[in-house]
């Protein structure tokens, strides 16, 4: 029985083992290091973002060194860079994940860079996979980065999730092959390259600094401490994230509506207040534009203040001597927009132009004597050439002229001496003579 007993106690103790180990081998709490890769986008001939001097894959590598320098500081983890410069062909998406895999990654963090279109969105955002545990991961750590993010001064363009074009699969390469390698990955775009308001973050100090930022980022999301940079993080808890069912995707809606009133005080006004009310149910409003020329050109996209607010006010100077017809705008998470009405606002009036009475008596005689000139000169035919042109033309018709009348002259000359001609002459000289005395 004592030997029954010491087998079912052998039994007991492996498994309260086997559950410690599985216990510390979970995010937050690993017996063993955790194992973080990051992955400069683009290498190779890939450039990723390129606008005047700033090249999205040679930032990136920037901010993945500085992150790994970073991160390497704290106790517990072990850190790798899936590429060490810009001139290797660009590794493909599945390579990033091979690479990952063999290293028994925790986790994969890719480093980007954004730009838009038509140059006109601002700020940072983070792309997270759609389903599952990756889905609670990914927004758990996606909401510590933002926040660190919009504390630096960037504005927060969310965390956003985007399916393929049939919606049963992930958008971004990354994070399909997050989903089929089970590696939890996140896309984090720090800021745009081609926006002015981001503008102050567009040099090497500050692509350094994104990589501190999103190692303590990292550090926190995995309770990891540092002796050396005196950081304790072991306290640190993440959000409750609840897992999707099926797989989380954007909104591809409008916002629902787009109102605006106008306050105007009339002529005396050089100013009007535009009150907006805009609502999207499903996400929020975080930009607002406005047109003044009944939406032919809109303005730069501005800060919606309170995500949680459905109005927003905003004033117009009146333009001088020129009416406006207002337009507005308001744009959700994903930078799909509700057009208001138009509202026509008349501009401020030219000023009346007075003038001195002697000043216009003046001009009032000058004018009368131009007109009486004018009537005492000979009516006519005018020319709009200067003089020199018109003797110019003159010489030539007076030399035309005479060089006609010379030719005639000498016509009718030849014409005579031709008649005389055909006159029959005298049989001997003596007649002649004769006729000469």
């Amino acid at each position: 029985m004592n030997n029954r007993f010491k087998a079912i106690l052998k039994v007991v103790i492996l498994i309260f083992v086997f559950s410690l180990s599985f216990k510390f081998s979970s995010i937050g709490g690993h017996c063993e290091n955790i194992v973080v890769v990051i992955d400069p986008g683009h290498g190779g001939d890939s450039l990723g973002g390129n606008y005047e001097d700033r090249i999205e894959r040679d930032i990136n590598l920037i901010t993945a060194f500085s992150m790994r320098d970073r991160l390497s500081q704290y106790e517990g983890v072990d850190v790798y860079v899936t590429r060490e410069n810009n001139t290797d062909k660009e590794l493909t998406r599945k390579e990033r994940f091979d690479f990952a895999k063999k290293v028994d990654a925790d986790f994969l963090f890719s480093i980007h860079y954004n730009m838009s279109e038509y140059h006109t969105l601002f700020g940072s955002e983070v792309w997270i996979p759609s389903k599952g545990n990756n889905y609670v991961l990914g927004y758990q750590f996606a909401t510590i980065e933002m926040k660190a993010l919009t504390e630096l001064g960037l504005f927060d363009r969310g965390i956003k999730n985007k399916l393929d074009k049939n919606k049963t699969g992930e958008y971004y390469g990354i994070l399909k092959y997050s989903e089929e390698y089970d590696i939890p990955a996140v896309i984090i775009e720090h800021c745009h390259l081609d926006e002015e308001r981001d503008s102050a973050f567009w040099n090497k100090e500050s692509y350094e600094k994104f990589g501190v930022i999103d190692a303590d980022c990292v550090a926190k999301f995995f309770k990891l401490s540092s002796q050396s940079l005196g950081i304790d993080n072991s306290s640190f808890e993440n959000i409750a994230v609840s897992k999707p069912t099926g797989r989380a995707d954007r909104d591809y809606t409008d916002p629902e509506y787009c109102d605006i009133t106008v306050d105007d005080a009339g002529d005396a006004a050089t100013s009007v207040t535009v009150h907006i009310k805009a609502a999207d149910w499903d996400n929020y409003i975080q930009y607002y534009q406005y047109s003044t020329d009944g939406g032919n050109t809109f303005s730069r996209l501005e800060v919606w203040d309170d995500r949680s607010s459905e109005e927003q006010i905003f004033e117009l100077d009146k333009p001088l001597g020129k009416d406006m017809d207002i337009i507005v705008r308001a744009l959700n998470k994903y930078d799909l927009y509700a057009q208001s009405e138009c509202i026509h606002v008349e501009g401020l009036p030219l000023p009346e132009t007075k003038e001195d009475e002697s000043e216009s008596e003046t001009v009032s005689d000058i004018q009368y004597d131009t007109v009486e000139i004018k009537t005492q000169t000979p009516k006519g035919p005018q020319s709009d050439f200067p003089p020199i042109y018109v003797f110019l033309v003159t010489l030539i018709v007076l030399f035309i002229t005479f060089n006609i009348l010379f030719a005639v002259s000498v016509s009718r000359k030849k014409k005579r001496r031709k008649r005389k001609k055909a006159v029959k002459k005298p049989q001997n000289d003596d007649f002649d003579l004769d006729i000469l005395e």
